[in-house]
Formats: C-alpha cells, structure tokens, sequence
C-alpha cells in the first residue's frame, strides 16, 4: 500500500489528518507544501498540486493512485485501512447521529460560512496570524496574484483585503457566540459522556484537538482552563497526553512556526480572551 500526504505545517485540517494518522499507526510519505498565506512562492496553486486537488487546499491523500481530498473523507477512508494500532475512529457503538454531528460541526468544511459552526468559528481567530504573514511575506504583486489565481474566489479576495487591511478583529468577534455556545455544549456533553467526548477516543477527539491547539496558538487557551469549564480543562489535558498530538502537530512547528506567533503575541495574550471568558460567565450564570 503506498500512502502519499499532501499536508502544511500550520493547516488545521492537515493536523487533522496527521492526529489520525498517528492513531491509526499508518506510515505514510510526507509531502510538505507551502501555502500561499506563508510563503512568497505559495506552492499550493502550483500546476502541479493544482493537478492533484484543483481547489488548491489541503490536505490531500493519494491512496495507491486514488486522491481524497476534505478532511473528513480523508479520515473516514485512512480509518478502513490496517496499521499499527487497533483503534476505530468511527466505531459503532456509540452515538452515530451525534458522531457525524459533531464531526461535521467540528471541521473546516469548504462551503459553510465562518462563524456558522465550531469548525469555521476557530479559523477567524487565526486571521490574526494570518493577516501577519501575508503582509510580511507576499508582496503586493504577488498578493494580487493569487487573488486572480486562487481556484475558491473567497480565498483569493480575502488575501488580496489582508495585504492592504487588518480584517482579523471584526471577523473574530463575529464568531464569539458560536464559539462559547459550542464550548459550554462540550463542556456538558463531557459531564455525561467522558472522559472522551463519546466515552472512547473517535474522530470527534482529533478535530476537537486540533481545534483547541489552534487556540493556544492564538493565546485563547486559558479559556479551557477556566473554572466554569472543569469537564473541559480535564479533557484537554487528556488530549495533550495522547502520543498523536506530539506526532500529528507538535512535530510539525519549526523556527517559522513559534517565531510568528511569537512575533504577533510576545507575551500577550489575546485581546479576545476577556470578552470570551466574560460571556461563558454569564451564560453559565
């Protein structure tokens, strides 16, 4: 069996991937591509990749010739195979309506608006870093580039507005109530279920993981360790324990990766923090 990754160091459905990867025990041939919002040469929207998936994302799985494509597809088609570990990340016991629920509203799915379900909520809290990268690695030449060559039109434009604008504050604070609604939802569904979110680790723990990494990447992790979210604050260092997440994401963060997010934040934290932590109150309240 030949398994080919097409992944980012950075890209949350590629960490995603990589997490179930790692659970699964399946050894694969890592191919590294350099995304348009991090690099001046963005590889993503080259012919080549182009070839390989014609929206110019990824992450992308050649599976013995047959390309996937969508995190969760990917997921879904690795979780079939046989590797080194024997663990089923859709297993049948448990909730199946709530598992694909949850799975779909935890991921980032081309198509759903921001802001609309946890998935899309996480990445307009990224745009800061985003917007960081774009203005101090693609020229304006190049910026109005992919804005002519990005196959999704809504990635091209929204490039093309942070190389000239800071869009990231008004989009963020846009997602607050889906983002809090969502966390408080997770936090009493672990009263209940745990310590997994379905009791046994599935395909629900790794977007959530990957979701919650993403927020300390962006300094909004002290919102999983605040006292009205016990279940959750337990649970995400369940999480961090897991072998998958050195292997899946922590791996995957170089000199590039830490001097960025240390260049926007230094010692800071995010001026989200607060008004976040202020509405779990009240709605706990």
């Amino acid at each position: 069996m030949r398994l080919k990754l097409y992944h980012a160091k950075w890209s949350l459905c590629s960490q995603m991937v990589r997490v179930a990867m790692a659970e699964k025990g399946l050894s694969y041939e890592s191919n590294l591509i350099k995304l348009v919002d991090h690099y001046p040469k963005g590889e993503n929207l080259s012919p080549e990749y182009l070839a390989i998936n014609p929206k110019g994302i990824v992450p992308a799985v050649d599976l013995d010739g047959e390309i996937i494509t969508e995190s969760t597809n990917i997921i879904k088609r690795l979780n079939k195979l046989t590797g080194e570990n024997d663990i089923d990340l859709w297993p049948v016991d448990v909730d199946q309506v709530k598992l694909n629920s949850w799975v779909e509203d935890t991921t980032l799915t081309d198509g759903v608006p921001l802001g609309k379900t946890l998935g899309t909520a996480i990445p307009p809290f990224s745009l800061i870093l985003i917007n960081f990268m774009v203005k101090k690695y693609l020229s304006y030449f190049q910026a109005i580039k992919v804005f002519w060559k990005h196959p999704l039109r809504d990635r091209g434009r929204g490039f093309l507005a942070m190389k000239f604008f800071n869009i990231h504050k008004p989009l963020a604070a846009s997602c607050y109530k889906v983002l809090v609604r969502s966390l408080i939802d997770i936090e009493k569904n672990l009263e209940d279920s745990g310590p997994y979110f379905l009791g046994k680790f599935s395909h629900i723990d790794i977007n959530l993981m990957c979701c919650f990494h993403r927020l300390s990447d962006v300094r909004l992790d002290k919102i999983l360790e605040i006292e009205e979210l016990p279940n959750i604050k337990k649970y995400w260092e369940l999480l961090k324990s897991r072998e998958s997440y050195k292997k899946g994401i922590l791996d995957f963060y170089g000199e590039k990766e830490n001097g960025d997010i240390e260049e926007v934040f230094g010692p800071n934290v995010s001026m989200h923090l607060e008004p976040l932590i202020s509405m779990i109150r009240k709605y706990k309240t």
